[in-house]
C-alpha cells in the first residue's frame, strides 16, 4: 500500500504521490483549512487584545514501501489482484490495521484496538459510466483517485455515520484503492472510510469506531505543534524540542458547560473560554508569573454548529505567538522549562509601580467636572515649593 495523508491509499507498496486537491474541489478542507477554520481570541497575561486565526500544512507525503507487492501476513506473498484478501474482503464496519512502517500487511482486527483506517462504504466500480474501471484500462493514477474520492467518499461516509460527521474534527474521509502493480493484475476494489493524520504528516492509529467519539480537532495537553518555517503556520505534532507554532495547555469539554443541544454559539463559547482558558494555562504553567514571563498569548479553539451535531465537545487551550508578518513566531522548548522565541530568550515587561496598571479615580466634590487633559509634572521632579 501506500498512503497520502490528503486522505488517499494505494493498496500495496507502491508509493503514489499526488497533489493535494485544490480547496474547493476538495470533500472536506485540510487539516490546515481546517484550523484556520476555528476562530480563537487571543489573551495577553489574562488581558484580551483581540482574535486571529491560526492554521495547519496539508501535505501527501507517501507512507508506504517501495516494493511493489503484498507481503505475507493477511494477504499472502502471492495472492495479487483480485485474490481474497483483507482489503477487497472488508466491509462497512471493519477496522484496518497494519505494523508499524509496513502498511503492506494489512490485516482486519477489532475496532476497539488499534487501527489505521475505518471501511464506510464499499465503492462497486461496475455501476460506474465509461471505461475507467474496465479490465483493459491502463491504471488511472492518484491524482484520478483523489479526485473520485472528493466526489463519492463524503456522501457515503456522512451516511455510514448517520449524518454525524464532523468536517473540521480530526477524522478524515479516506479512500483505499489497488496500486498501479495490482491495477495491471485485475484488482478494482474501493474503500471509502475514516483515518487521523498523525505525528510527522503520516497516518495514525486510534481505537474505536468513529460514531459515538468525540471528532473534535485535538492533542493531549503539552504536546507541541509543529511549525513550516515558509508559512509560519502550524504543522503536526512535534517535539516540543524542536521549532513549533504552539504548545497545548489544556482541554475543555463544552458539554459540560452547554448541555447536549443546541450548539451553543461561537459567542457563547468565546466569553465562557475568555475566563476558563486563561485559568487552565496558568495552572499548567505554574502560575500567573510564570505564565507572563513567557510573553506567550493563550488562545483556544470553537466548535461549528456540524460539529456540535456530531459530538464533537472538546475545545483546545494553546499558547503561542502570533508573528509580526503574519502566522506564529518559532518557539523551541517547553513553555514550563526553557523557552526561545524566534530564537530569543523572552523579556517580560517590567511590573508597574502597584496602582498605576489601573488606576482608582480620585472622586471629586459634587458639581465639579474632571479635567479632560493631563499637564505633566514639571521637569525635575513635582512636589512642594521650596
Amino acid at each position: 500500500m501506500s498512503s497520502h495523508t490528503d486522505g488517499t491509499t494505494s493498496h500495496d507498496g507502491t508509493p503514489t504521490r499526488d497533489e493535494a486537491p485544490h480547496p474547493e474541489q476538495s470533500h472536506r478542507p485540510s487539516l490546515r483549512q481546517r484550523i484556520l477554520a476555528h476562530p480563537v481570541r487571543v489573551i495577553l497575561a489574562a488581558v484580551v487584545v483581540g482574535a486571529i486565526v491560526f492554521g495547519a500544512v496539508a501535505v501527501a507525503t507517501g507512507l508506504f514501501d517501495h516494493r511493489g507487492n503484498v507481503d505475507e501476513t493477511g494477504i499472502g506473498g502471492d495472492e495479487r489482484g483480485p485474490a481474497p484478501n483483507a482489503f477487497n474482503r472488508s466491509v462497512p464496519g471493519d477496522c484496518l490495521n497494519w505494523p508499524a512502517g509496513d502498511p503492506g500487511k494489512p490485516a482486519k482486527v477489532d475496532c476497539a484496538a488499534q487501527h489505521y483506517f475505518e471501511v464506510a462504504g464499499v465503492l462497486d466500480t461496475g455501476v460506474y459510466p465509461g471505461s475507467q474501471f474496465s479490465s483493459t484500462a491502463p491504471w488511472p493514477g492518484a491524482q484520478f483517485f483523489s479526485q473520485f474520492r472528493d466526489q463519492q467518499c463524503p456522501p457515503v461516509v456522512n451516511g455510514y455515520l448517520g449524518g454525524k460527521y464532523d468536517p473540521n474534527g480530526r477524522f478524515s474521509v479516506g479512500l483505499m484503492y489497488p496500486s498501479q502493480a495490482q491495477w495491471q493484475e485485475g484488482e478494482r476494489s474501493l474503500r471509502c472510510g475514516l483515518q487521523v493524520v498523525g505525528p510527522g504528516d503520516t497516518l495514525a492509529q486510534f481505537l474505536g469506531r468513529v460514531a459515538g467519539q468525540d471528532q473534535s480537532l485535538q492533542w493531549p495537553v503539552g504536546t507541541c505543534v509543529g511549525i513550516d518555517k515558509a508559512s509560519r503556520q502550524p504543522t503536526a505534532p512535534a517535539s516540543c524540542a524542536e521549532p513549533h507554532a504552539f504548545q497545548v495547555t489544556g482541554l475543555v469539554n463544552l458539554g459540560k458547560k452547554f448541555g447536549p443541544a443546541p450548539a451553543p454559539s461561537r459567542a457563547q463559547q468565546n466569553e465562557y473560554l475568555t475566563t476558563t482558558c486563561p485559568t487552565i494555562t496558568e495552572g499548567y504553567l505554574g502560575g500567573r508569573k510564570k505564565f507572563t514571563a513567557t510573553t506567550l498569548n493563550v488562545q483556544w479553539s470553537t466548535i461549528e454548529a456540524t460539529g456540535w451535531t456530531a459530538g464533537s465537545r472538546t475545545a483546545v487551550c494553546y499558547i503561542g505567538l502570533p508573528a509580526k508578518d503574519g502566522g506564529f513566531a518559532t518557539l523551541v522548548g517547553d513553555a514550563r522549562q526553557s523557552l526561545l522565541i524566534d530564537g530569543k530568550v523572552p523579556q517580560p515587561a517590567p511590573e508597574a509601580p502597584p496602582g498605576r496598571v489601573n488606576p482608582t479615580p480620585v472622586p471629586l466634590p459634587s458639581g465639579i467636572q474632571p479635567n479632560p487633559e493631563e499637564i505633566p509634572a514639571p521637569v525635575g521632579g513635582g512636589g512642594g515649593g521650596g
